[in-house]
């Protein structure tokens, strides 16, 4: 039973800086990016402003402004008292506590409604495991606090699925983190990273400049030919 009770799958979005870090990202500038599951981030538009085309896709934008701003606070009340609860799950250097997490999570929110407001096209209602691209539309696909995280929501064979339609979007994927939200590693990534390598494609756990979760510090790295 995970100390840090959420419930379900919640909107909980993060900033640029905070996606370069975990996601050790190169310069994104010219490069097509598709960040699948994000929800409120602000990832798409300030990666945008770098020069990247890029895409967000979400269950989420199906809902409008004011009731993803509804289920953020709620999640944001939950959230800060949860981490409070179990600092010592949490690595704070990068942080310094949850007030802190809060005001950055309330930030990439109101960054993500104003770009969605401005660039509506860029922002797709969809979910995995169907994603409504050709193949290798992206150079890069990313997927952040979703697989292997919530996986008491999601099992096997969904993780399976949704990782192989990622790598069949993106030529490189970058999924993190790879610990479920009790802290440990993922029940469903050895079968991943072996169906992965039986469809012919590269993946490899990489170690990132990021520490937050503790432990969490790895991401998954799927390729087939390009390289940032």
């Amino acid at each position: 039973m995970s100390e840090l009770k959420l419930p379900g799958i919640v909107p909980w979005g993060r900033r640029l800086s905070e996606y370069q870090a975990f996601f050790d990202l190169p310069d994104l500038a010219g490069v097509r990016v598709l960040d699948v599951g994000g929800g409120p981030s602000s990832f798409r538009g300030e990666a945008a402003q770098t020069g990247a085309h890029a895409f967000a896709l979400d269950p989420l934008y199906h809902e409008d402004d004011a009731s993803i701003r509804d289920e953020f606070l709620r999640t944001r009340r939950v959230m800060q008292e949860g981490m409070a609860h179990v600092q010592h799950r949490f690595v704070w250097s990068h942080y310094g506590d949850e007030r802190r997490v809060a005001e950055l999570r309330t930030q990439a929110l109101e960054l993500f409604l104003a770009d969605r407001q401005k660039h509506p096209a860029r922002y797709l209602p969809g979910a995995l495991p169907m994603l409504p691209f050709a193949d290798q539309s992206f150079d890069l696909v990313t997927c952040s606090h979703l697989l292997f995280l919530y996986g008491d929501e999601l099992d096997t064979h969904f993780h399976i699925e949704a990782v192989q339609e990622l790598a069949r979007v993106g030529r490189e994927v970058r999924i993190f983190p790879l610990l479920n939200l009790d802290g440990r590693p993922s029940s469903h990534l050895f079968a991943v990273i072996d169906a992965l390598r039986q469809a012919g494609f590269c993946a490899q756990e990489v170690s990132v400049p990021f520490e937050f979760q503790r432990g969490a510090n790895h991401m998954l790295k799927i390729t087939r030919g390009w390289s940032g």
